[in-house]
């Protein structure tokens, strides 16, 4: 897997070419808060609650039963993944955007980003969902949602749907109350080394 930094591989007037994830400096790339085994009870995630009571450059919020919540719908969408013949090698998964999220990056000023390209992710351990999996794991109104995409129909998803736009459309104040359809959420169903990198 090649990882990429600074330098964004997206072709003008088409879909992105990348992936790109992003995590807080002091916690690590590809960590996932459904690995904590005490889940909701984890000074990790008690952590991580309140932050943006303290730092008001963090503005990602969590409710107290997030955890919980995240798990059932991983396991939704990874029944929805193997259905459709995916082979994940983790329980849980890992998230990027597709291309660059202007707005997911800005939840924390200090975010940090690894870019990877599309051809570097192993389609068998890659799905995506249309918004984030979070939205569209928990509401059925639009025909896109309760659904698990393969890297290879995202140029049929751009085409039907078009893809979001995030450039300042969500405030950060109450971004959990509105539709949320800012970015193209994939998850990577397998272990990622850096060491090689």
């Amino acid at each position: 897997m090649q990882l990429t930094s600074g330098c964004p591989l997206f072709r003008r007037n088409s879909l992105p070419t990348f992936a790109s994830h992003y995590y807080l400096p002091e916690i690590g790339p590809f960590r996932s808060l459904s690995d904590l085994p005490e889940g909701s009870r984890s000074p990790v995630f008690k952590d991580l609650l309140l932050r943006h009571k303290r730092d008001p450059r963090y503005r990602r919020r969590y409710g107290p039963d997030y955890i919980d919540k995240r798990r059932m719908i991983e396991s939704e969408l990874r029944e929805r993944f193997i259905e459709r013949g995916g082979m994940p090698c983790r329980k849980t998964p890992f998230y990027m955007t597709l291309g660059e999220s202007t707005w997911f990056n800005g939840l924390n000023e200090s975010h940090k980003e690894l870019l990877i390209p599309l051809n570097d992710l192993d389609p068998k351990t890659t799905s995506l969902t249309f918004p984030d999996s979070y939205v569209a794991f928990t509401r059925p109104d639009k025909p896109y949602y309760k659904k698990v995409y393969f890297l290879h129909e995202i140029e049929h998803l751009w085409v039907k749907y078009s893809l979001p736009r995030d450039a300042g459309l969500v405030p950060y104040e109450s971004y959990w109350k509105t539709d949320f359809e800012v970015y193209v959420e994939i998850q990577i169903w397998a272990d990622i080394n850096l060491d090689n990198q």
